[in-house]
């Protein structure tokens, strides 16, 4: 494993302050995610329209370059709109899509719309390669100054798009925020949870609720949640979900979790083959993932660094302000830092 170097960044980390957030969301983060650039391009097996969208900055000598930001689990790009505009503001491009399944894109549960669904989770990472060669690569054909961010399930799909695509690495830099390496399946152990889903989707039920999962309630407690401990963020959330019901995917399928249990130990078991620079952004009270899977990770792959947030939640990049500040510096740093590594490693040659 080699360890990057981290530098001293002096960069705005954020734009939008918990204390005046709801406020804030309304007034600057929502314009300026619906002034971005919609578009669509076709799944990689052609059978689906998935849903895009860009920020290009506007000062193209002072652009740092662009930032490919791949989304979790039940959520869309639109949900994404703090994220989107703090890279923006420092001085990145920024480009995302919905995967199939979620968001924008179509939905794959006829009879229930908000049941999450994928036939094989391949499908997501030969997705990825899809958008990857359909729309940014053509716009960014260098893996110069071309960085990635991606969340839970998204972590996972690009470390299997990784994997498969090393040689030559087609981003300069990867950010993982909490990867979804390994399923926390507790009460179940995860044999057994995968028996059960198994079970289910051999008898019928791949496209219905995983146990203990349902529709999306908008009186659900802030207190239950397992992603932030940020009300106002929480809030945002969840009034997007109200307003979007078309977007939503509340909970899992038998189907998901049978054949996300079945790939991720796979793309654990090929680690070592991930050729990018790569930092591994750990939540310390993560309910969603297990953790030790990312320290092996961490130790597997070539070129990681590892990053731990004792008091976070799942979801790092929506945490309260320190925890959301810090980690939006280690990004900074760590883009940065490859950036000026890689520079001089060109003078040097």
């Amino acid at each position: 494993m080699t360890l990057l170097a981290t530098f001293a960044c002096s960069s705005p980390c954020r734009a939008v302050p918990e204390a005046d957030y709801i406020g804030e969301f309304h007034q600057t983060l929502l314009p300026f995610l619906n002034s971005g650039h919609q578009f669509t391009f076709p799944s990689a097996d052609g059978r689906y329209t998935l849903q895009g969208v860009r920020f290009t900055h506007p000062n193209t000598k002072d652009e740092k370059g662009l930032i490919v930001v791949i989304n979790g689990f039940s959520q869309s790009w639109q949900q994404y709109a703090e994220l989107f505009y703090d890279l923006y503001r420092q001085g990145y491009s920024v480009i995302s899509y919905d995967h199939r399944g979620q968001g924008l894109s179509p939905h794959l549960v006829p009879f229930n719309s908000q049941i999450g669904y994928i036939g094989h989770f391949t499908d997501y990472s030969e997705d990825l390669n899809a958008f990857m060669e359909k729309i940014v690569k053509p716009l960014h054909p260098s893996s110069k100054n071309l960085f990635l961010i991606a969340s839970s399930m998204g972590g996972a799909i690009t470390a299997e798009y990784l994997e498969q695509h090393s040689s030559p690495s087609p981003f300069q830099a990867v950010v993982l925020s909490a990867p979804m390496l390994a399923i926390n399946t507790d009460p179940y152990p995860a044999w057994l949870a995968h028996l059960i889903v198994g079970i289910a989707q051999a008898a019928g039920l791949g496209r219905h609720y995983a146990i203990g999962k349902h529709d999306f309630d908008p009186k659900d407690s802030f207190s239950d949640n397992k992603i932030t401990h940020s009300l106002p963020r929480w809030q945002a959330d969840r009034e997007f979900k109200i307003l979007h019901p078309k977007a939503v995917i509340s909970g899992p399928s038998n189907g998901w979790v049978n054949t996300s249990l079945g790939e991720t130990p796979k793309i654990r078991a090929k680690a070592s083959s991930i050729q990018t620079n790569v930092l591994l952004l750990e939540a310390g009270e993560d309910q969603l993932v297990i953790n030790q899977a990312l320290t092996t990770a961490s130790l597997t792959i070539p070129h990681c660094r590892l990053v731990s947030f004792p008091k976070s939640r799942h979801g790092i990049l929506m945490e309260s302000d320190p925890i959301h500040d810090q980690a939006m510096r280690e990004i900074e740093c760590f883009f940065s830092g490859v950036k000026t590594h890689k520079n001089e490693g060109d003078k040097r040659n």
